[in-house]
């Protein structure tokens, strides 16, 4: 995920990298790798990961509970 985020531009959006549809008070941005979730925020020169989760069928985990953004 490092690679993902710090070695390419995180504000790019791609495939699984993308800015978010609704607006969010918890994340800008949402990186898919596999079944998980990351969230963020990109600010100048740094990366604020607000979240990380397991997507698991339609619903989203995080710390064991069920999260809805």
């Amino acid at each position: 995920m490092r690679e993902l985020l710090e070695l390419q531009d995180a504000a790019e959006e791609t495939r699984n990298r993308f800015r978010l549809r609704r607006p969010s008070t918890h994340a800008d941005f949402e990186l898919r790798v596999e079944s998980w979730r990351v969230f963020y925020r990109v600010g100048e020169d740094i990366i604020f990961v607000e979240l990380i989760g397991e997507k698991r069928g339609n619903t989203l985990w995080i710390e064991g509970k069920e999260f809805v953004l």
